[in-house]
């Protein structure tokens, strides 16, 4: 390979390394999507020490069962009745209703 064959070839990766760079600082990036409001209202009256009691991950993970009616208010091991009533709540102000309370 001679000397003007390896010119080109180098400016052709760069060129193609500018243009990918270009594309990637033009495109925008899409914001966070924010939990559903049940979501948030649910989780803020979990007591948040993710501790798995409930067999689900993370307070988190409860908060989004709940919300979605797979899981009742009551599923918070951890939080006893006291955080079910606070959910129950929680979810009545968002939605006008809640899951029962085991």
């Amino acid at each position: 390979m001679d000397t003007g064959s390896l010119a080109r070839l180098a400016l052709t990766i760069a060129g193609g390394g500018i243009a990918a760079a270009v594309l990637v600082t033009r495109t925008p990036a899409r914001p966070p999507s924010a939990p559903p409001p049940g979501v948030t209202a649910v989780l803020g009256a979990l007591p948040g020490g993710n501790c798995g009691a409930c067999g689900n991950s993370s307070c988190f993970a409860t908060a989004e069962a709940i919300a979605a009616g797979r899981e009742a208010a009551d599923t918070c091991v951890a939080g006893g009745q006291v955080t079910a009533r606070a959910v129950a709540v929680a979810l009545a102000r968002v939605h006008g209703s809640a899951p029962g309370i085991r």
